[in-house]
């Protein structure tokens, strides 16, 4: 069948120490790409086990030897596409896997079906997220997992970059100066994305695996690429792990990143109220009146075409508690199409809501009436250290704080109590209301996650409005939260789609520039704001500034993150001896640029939403923390600021230059800047309309 192979390949194996691997898979590629004008080279990169004896007697596969090591991937990979590709499409695998019969041709044609797909990649045995396929251990097993799969092709911004067939067109965009196999790929892969590329998981084209991909030999090119790549692989196929059918890293993902940044210090976790949250794993239950009333209003839910979910996170702003992230959004629709179900701690603040079609639904009833699972701790212990937390002490060196180890098996047995009923209540409601698309924002939160799965379930499609603006990365199926994230700014959904997340939208936020006053300078002083994310230095360098200000001509304000802990005598004591006044982090950030003249952060979001406030100088310091992600909220910060609307500060003393010039009745951005999109609240309402 090999007739259907209508582009060439070079099939290329990079390997060391691999032989018995490589030759079984020349002699597989071989019988699969003959009469093809293909051709496999085998790069032997110092290998001492015979490789290069038996590669020069051979007659299958041309090859090249390096007596000495190349310093790197991306160098050899130039070297031969250089020598030998001649036009042909690129085909990179690992020696170790396996291609079954077919595969090649069914990715070929897929890689030509259109222009803008840049690189096609089978599913297979080690393969995380969508290109997952089964837990084979025979090539025997591989070939029937094919055999029973349909030929559907998913296209994505994520594929595997252990095996891919490369568009020839696209292959200058490898870079040489990359000694890591997986930075190199990445690399590509974020190129290609970027000039608009996309790829393409073949479902029949199907890799077996003898073990997963050893690239030790590459850690001593760039120690801190190769364990940032190493995570980064690790973090991902967490997606697929599942205990008694639950994928529980997504919902313990942000509480095991605590933990890494805690070791790392990107985050100040003495201060951070979060981690101090799960000393227990007993489960809440209302009294039997407050779940009367929960029963009641379930079965008194109205159909609607949109449902939206919504957290206790409402913050006063002129006279009513508005929700902080999703309140615009809501009220940019007509309100006959909408539901807004809120969880909330009281029915007390009914008054003060100004949402329509508002239903408060007391979260601790839910358990109450559809009852809470028993748990095994000590086996889900086990399941957490094998599955997460020793794989990344090990690749990264650490060792998870104690309390962080107890918050995380806390957390997750208290989940595994809770969740069956949480379905079966989203499953009522669901029913109810007949949504067309469900909305929601704080994904991460388990209540939202369980909603997420249920809707999943049901077959219904969920966006899920981004609160801040960290690039989320790779799409995962097993670990988003929702179909598709809604976020603030183009400038963040390019940033996420470069990282392979294709599922992000560019929205902004309605009403973003609605109700923004001239500034009045209620205050004398000239005020500066600096708005806390939990950072480690962000309170130091708000003391420090202080410190050399002259008071009678400034205040510094220090704006707490909702989840920091000061005690209020810590708080009168600084406030007594230094030149800085404290904000509680329930204070809406409107209510403090409002009465700010600059505005100072980190990686908040706090400092955007300070930009449609044109009087407000807003500056940025550089985050020097060394984040074990790319998902770096620096790149964001700094292409506004080239545009102009921030100011970048690399150190303190910039940042005391940067206030001593500041002067009132100065515009420091345009009417419009560059993050916010302008027509908001036209694009999400079309948005909406489409699922409708």
């Amino acid at each position: 069948m090999m007739e259907y192979l209508c582009h060439a390949v070079l099939a290329v194996m990079i390997v060391h120490n691999e032989l018995d691997c490589v030759k079984l898979n020349t002699q597989i590629l071989f019988e699969e790409l003959k009469g093809t004008g293909s051709e496999i080279v085998i790069v032997d990169n110092c290998s001492d086990d015979g490789l290069s004896e038996w590669l020069s007697g051979q007659e299958l596969a041309s090859y090249v030897i390096c007596d000495e090591r190349i310093e790197g991937y991306g160098a050899i990979l130039r070297i031969v596409t250089d020598q030998f590709a001649n036009g042909r499409d690129i085909l990179l695998l690992r020696a170790n896997y396996f291609l079954t019969p077919r595969s090649i041709i069914l990715m070929s044609a897929a890689l030509h079906s259109r222009k803008e797909v840049a690189a096609a990649g089978p599913v297979g045995s080690y393969f995380p997220g969508e290109q997952n396929c089964f837990a084979g251990t025979t090539y025997e097993e591989a070939i029937s997992i094919q055999e029973s799969l349909n030929s559907k092709n998913v296209e994505t911004a994520y594929i595997d970059m252990d095996v891919m067939l490369i568009k020839a067109s696209t292959v200058n965009a490898l870079e040489e100066c990359i000694e890591i196999p997986q930075a190199v790929m990445r690399n590509y892969m974020k190129h290609v994305l970027r000039q608009g590329f996309c790829f393409m998981v073949v479902k029949q084209a199907v890799c077996f695996a003898l073990n997963p991909t050893d690239d030790e030999i590459y850690r001593s090119f760039d120690p801190c690429r190769y364990k940032q790549e190493k995570l980064h692989h690790l973090l991902y196929s967490f997606g697929d792990a599942t205990y008694k059918g639950v994928h529980l890293y997504k919902y313990l993902e942000p509480d095991i990143l605590v933990g890494i940044n805690d070791h790392n210090g990107l985050q100040n976790t003495k201060r951070n109220a979060g981690i101090l949250m799960w000393n227990e794993d007993g489960v809440l239950l209302s009294s039997d009146e407050e779940a009367d009333r929960v029963r009641e209003l379930i079965e008194g839910l109205p159909q609607k075409e949109v449902l939206f979910v919504t957290l206790p996170m409402r913050r006063e702003y002129h006279g009513s508690l508005v929700h902080t992230a999703i309140e615009t959004f809501i009220s940019s629709l007509d309100e006959e199409k909408y539901l807004d179900m809120e969880y909330v701690f009281s029915n007390d603040m009914v008054e003060a809501v100004p949402t329509k079609n508002w239903q408060p639904v007391t979260k601790m009833a839910i358990p109450k009436i559809y009852g809470v699972q028993s748990v095994d701790k000590q086996e889900l212990l086990e399941f957490l250290w094998s599955q997460f937390i020793h794989p990344l002490e090990e690749t990264l060196d650490i060792k998870f704080a104690d309390d962080i180890l107890a918050h995380c098996l806390f957390k997750a047995s208290y989940i595994m109590k809770e969740r069956e009923g949480f379905l079966n209540f989203y499953r009522k409601v669901i029913e109810k209301v007949k949504p067309k698309v469900i909305i929601y924002s704080h994904g991460q939160d388990m209540a939202l996650t369980y909603l997420r799965d249920t809707a999943k379930e049901l077959g219904i499609p969920t966006l899920e409005i981004d609160h801040g603006v960290g690039t989320v990365d790779t799409f995962h199926k097993h670990l988003v939260y929702a179909d598709y994230l809604i976020v603030y700014s183009n400038i963040v959904a390019k940033k996420c789609r470069e990282l392979g997340n294709d599922k992000v939208i560019g929205i902004g936020k309605p009403g973003a520039y609605a109700g923004i006053p001239e500034p009045q300078y209620k205050y004398p002083t000239i005020v500066i704001s600096f708005i806390s994310s939990l950072e480690n230095e962000i309170f130091t360098y708000a003391k420090n500034l202080a410190a050399r200000l002259d008071r009678s001509k400034y205040l510094v304000v220090y704006k707490m993150h909702s989840a920091e802990l000061w005690s209020e005598k810590e708080k009168r004591r600084i406030e007594e001896t230094e030149n800085i006044q404290f904000i509680d982090g329930s204070l809406d950030i409107r209510e403090l640029v409002g009465m700010s003249d600059i505005v100072v952060g980190i990686r908040s979001s706090g400092i955007f939403d300070a930009l449609p406030f044109s009087m407000v100088k807003v500056i940025a310091f550089k985050d020097k923390a060394d984040n074990f992600s790319e998902a770096r909220p620096n790149e964001i910060i700094q292409e506004v600021a080239d545009n102009g609307d921030i100011i970048m500060v690399d150190d303190e003393e910039q940042l005391y230059q940067e206030v001593v010039s500041y002067h009132r009745n100065v515009r420091y951005r345009a009417e419009i800047n560059s993050f916010w999109p302008a027509d908001a609240e036209e694009r999400f309402r079309k948005l909406v309309d489409s699922y409708l």
